[in-house]
């Protein structure tokens, strides 16, 4: 049944999670609430990755770096730094050095993440930027079917369904075959790594903590733009 109030609080829940934008609900959110937000995740992505777009234009005026540290502060205020975040708490859940800080694994992984960006922003064409967010966010959605254990300590995976996934699908490569044609390409190749990577960890790792979703989609995505980056699209 259409719930038009059910899809607004949904979109709100999802942005005010993974985005800068923070908006009041007066209403009590359900589960019914989530399963509506997460249809709305790939489309958040592309918004972001639009704006993104519009920055890296201005490596007409500006050199590619100076652009780059943009697009990369840009990224990091509008998501709140939340899945970089979460990819800090996952490896030092997962990390721990015996005779060094806890923290120290995070610290360093979080330095390399940023790194990459930084260097492959300016690397790629400006419309794998358009995809960029729409691909990682569908990748959690994705990657979600390839969890066979009880997800009911995450957040956006749990509520993960059929409709969902084949949602994720349509919007991202209708995104890149709008947009760049030959970016379909490394995004296939990108849920396939990403299906095939998950299902491994998950037979593997005894435990899922919550942050293990944003480290997907910041896995997602770096992934997408160093596959774009190899086969020269």
């Amino acid at each position: 049944m259409f719930d038009l109030r059910s899809i607004v609080i949904g979109i709100v829940l999802m942005l005010k999670r993974y985005t800068c934008v923070d908006i009041t609900i007066y209403a009590e959110e359900n589960e019914e609430d989530y399963k509506s937000g997460i249809m709305a995740l790939p489309l958040i992505g592309l918004a972001i990755g639009l704006i993104a777009f519009i920055i890296s234009s201005l490596k007409i005026f500006y050199d590619g770096f100076f652009v780059s540290a943009l697009i990369l502060s840009y990224y990091n205020i509008v998501t709140k730094t939340i899945t970089m975040r979460d990819t800090y708490k996952t490896l030092n859940y997962y990390i721990k050095p015996k005779y060094q800080s806890e923290q120290l694994a995070g610290l360093i992984g979080i330095i390399l993440i940023n790194l990459m960006y930084f260097s492959i922003f300016r690397i790629v064409p400006s419309t794998a930027l358009i995809v960029m967010a729409s691909a990682g966010y569908s990748g959690l959605i994705i990657s979600s079917s390839a969890i066979k254990r009880n997800k009911s300590n995450t957040t956006i995976m749990k509520y993960c369904g059929r409709y969902h996934i084949i949602a994720a699908f349509g919007v991202s490569f209708f995104t890149a075959a709008i947009f760049n044609y030959r970016l379909v390409v490394p995004l296939a190749l990108t849920y396939i790594v990403l299906v095939a990577v998950v299902s491994i960890l998950d037979e593997k790792i005894k435990k899922l903590p919550n942050s293990v979703e944003g480290t997907i989609i910041e896995m997602t995505q770096l992934l997408f733009l160093i596959i774009t980056y190899i086969l020269k699209i």
